[in-house]
């Protein structure tokens, strides 16, 4: 709607996951390493958390992009409010291997049957379970740990990746053999006020913005830093909106009163924290 009057290709504050539109500041670019060492170094289980809108999900689809599909047969998994015959179930029809079995240990046999066919052909298993801190059942997450069992004398059959909100961590407190064996561990922090700018800049150039400068003035940055308490998911709520009033008014900038005012109307009529 305001694309062209800003001289944009595409929205640049789409709040679906799209890889390209990752701002990689020191945080999330660590994240991304960490998680993509723990799979190609074969450390077994990796665990990425962090409060709700700090781009766990986004950083998720960049590893994507790191994992050649040659080489990696990849299950994601967006809903784990799964039993544990459930999830099972779900990674064996990802993996092209569906089974009719309601039979736990049939269940497990099968896994370990499909991880070596894997194994054998080079190509290396990777669960990734978003929002596992949805995961209701302990029960759930022992059955991940076993699947962990199917191994080699050398390495493991499979990676597991886990990311969630904060909550996720007192789950795993409760199933310590899981807790255990994750071997990469991150908590993903909020943007700095300076980050905040860098990924308005970001996702800007990346929407096809060729300007000289921002849109958004030093104090529009610093408004949008102080109403999203540098969560990249609410910086480009306030972003979007913005724009989208400075393109109904005809402004050239949007500037830190524009800034309140918008983010005051995102707030609901009350004054923005």
């Amino acid at each position: 709607m305001y694309e062209s009057y800003w001289g944009l290709t595409e929205p640049p504050f789409s709040l679906t996951p799209d890889p390209k539109f990752l701002y990689l500041s020191r945080a999330h670019e660590d994240a991304l390493m960490m998680l993509h060492y723990a799979i190609s170094r074969n450390k077994g289980a990796a665990m990425l958390c962090g409060d709700i809108g700090l781009g766990k999900t986004t950083i998720s689809r960049k590893l994507l992009e790191y994992l050649d599909p040659v080489n990696h047969s990849v299950v994601l998994i967006v809903n784990p409010i799964l039993t544990p015959v459930q999830i099972m179930h779900e990674i064996l029809s990802q993996l092209g291997s569906p089974s009719s079995s309601r039979n736990r240990q049939v269940l497990v046999q099968e896994m370990h049957e499909v991880l070596i066919q894997h194994y054998e052909r080079g190509k290396r298993v990777v669960v990734i379970i978003d929002e596992a801190h949805l995961i209701k059942s302990s029960a759930t997450l022992e059955e991940l740990r076993l699947l962990l069992n199917c191994q080699m004398n050398d390495s493991f059959l499979m990676s597991l990746i886990l990311l969630g909100q904060l909550e996720l961590k007192p789950k795993l407190e409760k199933v310590p053999a899981l807790q255990q064996r994750i071997a990469v561990r991150y908590v993903l922090k909020p943007l700095s006020v300076t980050e905040t700018g860098e990924m308005i800049e970001h996702r800007l150039r990346t929407a096809g913005f060729a300007g000289e400068s921002s849109p958004f003035t030093p104090d529009a940055i610093f408004e949008i830093h102080k109403y999203s308490g540098g969560a990249p998911r609410l910086i480009s709520q306030a972003a979007d909106n913005a724009l989208l009033v400075g393109a109904m008014q005809k402004l050239k900038h949007i500037d830190g009163f524009t800034m309140h005012s918008v983010i005051q109307d995102l707030a609901g009529g009350e004054e923005a924290a």
